[in-house]
């Protein structure tokens, strides 16, 4: 079946009317409804055919037995009465040439009135004549104030506090992902939906601010910057290093550790470290191995200080041979932490043997006993013991948290969340384990055996701070919140599993359905706030320490390992980055920084953290975004520890320039060097101008006139020759032997 639509132009229907309407006829398309073609192609002919008859005009009833009357009856084939929107379609001629469309494609170009659906392919086609021009209108209007405040901000991750914080100062979000929304519904459907800033909002604001750069970007550590970031200069979640100072790794921490004592000052930066070594290199697993030895006759000479009278038996077996090797060996080292090593030639390391650390081990565990001697003898020891033990505390602190089992902490220098940690007490198992894994870099970390216990229980404590650079000044911000870490189970030396030893949440979520002891006193999140340690502290009568003690202790550790890395730190602006640092409390109320972690875990996983980590979120926007504009806006609970005024200078070289003329010959045949006065005479000095000739031939004589223009630091010096010769175009050899035979004179 065929069907011929025809209409008549209404401009030749106004300017003729009694034109025969079969001369003028337009064939739209034609349609085989035999065919199953698509319900966008069999809607296309009606509505472009009530489109066209809505611009005709008005068109008087004619009589019945008039021409047009008798052609419309003809051609329509039907003599019900037409309805008001119809016109009459009389068929062509036989003869005339009749203009038709070409054929329609699948797909129909969109109409004026749908130019904003930016339909695609894949969209269902429906038309939507309701669309909410006012509400399209107010979008752009929205937008276009976003881009002109410069309040475009882009986030990798979900952090629903941050979006929030920024929402909330009228920031929109250019989405780092393509919203599934975005490829399920059309521009229509998606303006329909959207309201009050929910997800189809955010999508079709997404969509709007493709072509526009963010101006608060939060991203991953390993993610690459633009380049183009650089000379707009955002709001960035990212501080670069040069590598050996980026403390967030540990390798390079212990690095800044090596070097911090250029940097500490009194008082302001002081660094607490357990010992640390990267075992990467001959010497360091060398040094490693000394420490291991002297560790062992520290805690053993310190254990004897306080128990040595009750060490002697009848039934002792064990000479006192071994403490006299264990003093000689402690003095030596003392001796070596003083210097006294550099002032006296023979000063040799004494020797400790297999056997000897296996005696001094096992009256350490309790497994033997020295034989009974006179009890003068006794006294001398214990005075002599005593006295070394309080000399060697002063250089060697660490002795008082050592413990007596020589415990070492083994962790891979490339990964974090607590995964791939052992622990040794043993230094040959672990170096064998070293050795095993030669493309792992670890690190080996003397283990705090005395820590403070909380229900005896293990803990650590997460404290945020953040770096700011703006405006030429380098801030330092503490979190005055913070929260503990515990482990699963009571602190047990003899057990080496994860669940007494680590307080990481990746892996003590995995020990919460198992039965410990203590649940009554811990909550079952292994979490703390702040306040209910403080009541802790004051329970024990302690509750000023953490104010006096552990609180301004713990700035003085961050601040000295940040001031170590300045050297190595990029100044770029707007840049900022918060750090999860991990502190450690001994019994004796020392805080030891353990690690420091960049990007970290800011879920609210807990009931703890659902109420700290959302704060610092809203806080860090609070520093980033209202301060860097009001100085007098709050910071919230960030606390300046230190700003530093650090102004932007270009690097070396950058922006010189050099003054002067080409060397290069005018015609590639010359020399490419400048004319070189080979005569003996005298030069003379001239300030006239001349313009310069050709290179005198070798042998010839010429006159030299130099100018000598100081502008600045730079000095001119032309040649001028005068000769009968003509000048030659030189070689190579004569080029050599001019500059050999160059007086010193004309070397300005």
């Amino acid at each position: 079946m065929h069907l011929k639509l025809k209409f008549v132009t209404s401009d030749v229907w106004d300017s003729d009317p009694g034109v025969d309407l079969a001369d003028i006829t337009l064939e739209l398309g034609e349609i085989n409804y035999g065919r199953q073609l698509d319900q966008r192609f069999e809607q296309a002919p009606v509505h472009l055919t009530r489109r066209f008859l809505k611009g005709l005009p008005a068109v008087e009833p004619l009589p019945s037995n008039s021409h047009h009357s008798s052609i419309s009856s003809a051609a329509i084939g039907d003599e019900r009465p037409l309805s008001p929107l119809s016109r009459p379609f009389p068929n062509p001629k036989a003869n005339q040439h009749v203009h038709t469309f070409p054929r329609m494609t699948p797909r129909l170009h969109a109409l004026e009135d749908d130019d904003d659906s930016n339909r695609t392919p894949k969209h269902k086609f429906f038309r939507n004549y309701s669309f909410d021009f006012l509400k399209q209108k107010q979008l752009k209007a929205k937008i276009a104030s976003a881009v002109e405040k410069k309040h475009i901000f882009s986030i990798v991750g979900h952090y629903p506090a941050l979006r929030k914080a920024l929402k909330t100062r009228h920031w929109l979000e250019k989405q780092t992902f393509r919203s599934a929304l975005l490829r399920e519904l059309s521009h229509h459907a998606l303006l329909q939906k959207a309201s009050n800033g929910n997800e189809y909002e955010e999508a079709l604001v997404s969509k709007y601010l493709k072509p526009y750069l963010p101006y608060f970007i939060w991203q991953h550590r390993n993610m690459r910057d633009c380049k183009q970031d650089r000379f707009y200069a955002p709001y960035r979640s990212r501080i670069h290093y040069e590598r050996p100072y980026d403390f967030a790794v540990k390798e390079n921490l212990i690095r800044l550790i090596n070097g911090s004592h250029w940097h500490q000052e009194e008082g302001f930066a002081e660094l607490d470290y357990p010992r640390t070594y990267l075992l990467d290199t001959e010497d360091i697993i060398t040094k490693f191995q000394e420490d291991y030895q002297l560790t062992i006759v520290s805690s053993f000479l310190y254990h004897m200080s306080k128990h040595l009278e009750y060490s002697f038996d009848d039934e002792g077996t064990l000479p006192t041979d071994v403490l006299t090797i264990a003093m000689k060996y402690l003095r030596y080292y003392l001796g070596c932490a003083q210097h006294e090593d550099i002032d006296h030639e023979e000063f040799c390391e004494p020797l400790l043997t297999p056997e000897n650390r296996h005696e001094m081990e096992q009256i350490l565990a309790g497994e033997a006993q020295f034989g009974s001697i006179p009890g003068y003898e006794v006294l001398s020891l214990v005075a002599q013991v005593k006295k070394l033990v309080h000399e060697a505390a002063k250089i060697f602190p660490d002795m008082k948290i050592d413990g007596i089992r020589n415990m070492w902490i083994l962790k891979p220098g490339n990964r974090c969340r607590g995964l791939g940690i052992m622990i040794f007490n043993d230094d040959r198992k672990l170096l064998e384990h070293v050795d095993t894994n030669p493309d792992v870099k670890y690190v080996a970390q003397k283990y705090i055996e005395r820590p403070l216990l909380i229900h005896c229980t293990k803990f650590d404590i997460r404290q945020y701070f953040l770096i700011t650079y703006t405006n030429n000044v380098l801030k330092v911000w503490m979190y005055k919140n913070c929260y503990l870490r515990f482990s699963s189970r009571q602190f047990n030396l003899d057990d080496f599993s994860e669940s007494i030893h680590l307080t990481n949440y990746s892996i003590q979520k995995n020990y919460a359905k198992e039965v410990r002891e203590g649940a009554d006193a811990l909550p079952a999140s292994n979490m703390w706030s702040l306040k209910r340690f403080q009541e802790h502290l004051q329970s024990l009568d302690k509750g000023f320490y953490w104010e006096r003690k552990i609180y301004p202790d713990m700035k003085k550790n961050i601040l000295a390992i940040v001031c170590a890395s300045l050297d190595g730190m990029k100044m770029e602006r707007n840049m900022f980055e918060l750090y999860g640092a991990d502190f450690m409390v001994t019994e004796n109320f020392r805080t030891m920084l353990i690690e420091i972690n960049t990007s970290p875990d800011l879920s609210s996983s807990t009931d703890v953290t659902s109420v700290i980590c959302p704060a610092v979120q809203e806080d860090l926007v609070k520093v980033v975004i209202d301060n860097t504009k009001d100085k007098r806006a709050g910071t919230g609970q960030f606390e300046l520890i230190h700003s530093l005024e650090i102004p932007r200078v270009a690097p070396y070289g950058y922006g010189l320039t050099v003054d002067g003329r080409s060397m290069q010959s005018k015609h590639r045949s010359k020399s490419p060097l400048s004319p070189i006065n080979t005569s003996t005479g005298p030069t003379v000095s001239s300030t006239a101008t001349s313009t310069p000739k050709r290179v005198p031939a070798i042998g010839t004589t010429a006159t030299a006139i130099s100018t000598g223009i100081n502008a600045g630091s730079t000095k001119y010096t032309r040649y001028t020759a005068s000769s009968s010769e003509s000048s030659s175009r030189g070689s190579k050899s004569s080029l050599t032997s001019v500059l050999l035979d160059r007086p010193r004179t004309t070397l300005k």
